[in-house]
């Protein structure tokens, strides 16, 4: 379906001689200059392991990342010490954050979550964001799949926009839970083609209860992740548009976004990874590295073709884009009515 880059900063403390070697680097590739830093800022970081926290229970999309995440970069030896994955599931995603909130400062402690760092304390009104934490990487992203059944007599978007210009309530949508990724690219399709979005008729779903809903006819458009592609090369569905901003490639080349067909509707879930607030600066850049190593590997790549997720791997602009997405959501949130902060 991000952020201002946070820079290493030059200690009172350094020598002298210090800090012609760290202006050295700085005019060198950013690479090369975090290099040359990294050894007087970092000490013997890490030494002992690391803890990556999944706000949610085992089995899902975002402990599947940080597993896939923790696990590469151990194999990989890209970092030192191990990374040891520990669940804390409950409200949407807010007790893992609030957890990383208290860790103010602790280097050992990394938030591996998705949009919900935006989404969950709009709905629920909780006290911490993604404003409280230190933004590390957006390292992949989902995008939303608007499908029909196979038999479905809609062929186009124009057929849903004719139908929801003529009575907005006269389709049904079948998707997640409200105020997810599935809901708001309804609503912004709905406001692309100036139809009200609280007039349409959507209907949230646990899991993936959507699929065999779109696929019996019990919803007449349904919307879901990248993963609906194995039931549209199987034949059972048909996808009328990606919310991606431009064609993916492999499996899903031939597929159309609404962009290219006329709608402004642009919408990603991404995966990222957060440190607490006030993670030293050199620390960021230990994780930005080693990520940014980890997405070129192999191993990586192929995961990224196994689960269907896109590679939107961003770390300087991480901020950013996560403003962006809470200016997005705070605006669709409020006219559904689902905005409680």
């Amino acid at each position: 379906m991000s952020t201002q880059s946070i820079q290493c900063g030059q200690s009172k403390c350094f020598s002298a001689a210090r800090l012609i070697v760290m202006t050295i680097a700085m005019a060198c590739a950013h690479s090369h200059a975090a290099e040359s830093v990294r050894p007087a800022a970092l000490g013997d970081y890490p030494n002992r392991y690391i803890e990556l926290t999944i706000p949610f229970a085992p089995g899902g999309g975002v402990d599947l990342f940080g597993r896939t995440v923790a696990q590469l970069l151990n194999d990989q030896k890209l970092v030192s010490k191990p990374i040891q994955v520990v669940n804390k599931p409950g409200a949407g995603g807010s007790l893992g954050m609030t957890l990383m909130v208290q860790r103010k400062g602790d280097p050992y402690n990394l938030l591996g979550i998705a949009i919900h760092a935006v989404v969950t304390p709009l709905t629920l009104g909780i006290g911490y964001s993604y404003k409280d934490m230190t933004p590390i990487a957006k390292v992949f992203s989902e995008y939303q799949m608007m499908v029909v059944r196979a038999e479905s007599p809609i062929k186009s978007l124009k057929d849903v926009e004719a139908a929801l210009k003529k009575d907005p309530g006269s389709l049904s949508f079948g998707g997640a839970s409200l105020g997810n990724a599935d809901h708001i690219a309804v609503a912004l399709f709905a406001n692309a083609i100036g139809v009200d979005p609280t007039k349409i008729n959507y209907i949230p779903y646990s899991g993936g209860e959507s699929n065999p809903a779109i696929i019996g006819g019990h919803v007449s458009v349904g919307m879901g992740g990248l993963d609906l592609i194995t039931h549209v090369e199987s034949g059972r569905m048909r996808v009328l548009a990606i919310s991606s901003p431009k064609r993916l490639g492999s499996r899903f080349q031939k597929l159309p976004t609404f962009v290219e067909q006329g709608y402004d509707v642009i919408n990603e879930n991404w995966r990222g990874l957060f440190g607490p607030p006030e993670m030293p600066p050199a620390v960021v850049q230990y994780w930005r590295d080693a990520l940014a190593k980890m997405v070129q590997s192999p191993g990586w790549k192929a995961e990224l073709e196994k689960n269907q997720w896109v590679n939107t791997f961003e770390a300087d602009g991480f901020r950013a884009a996560l403003d962006r997405d809470n200016q997005m959501y705070s605006t669709m949130l409020k006219q559904l009515g689902l905005l409680k902060q």
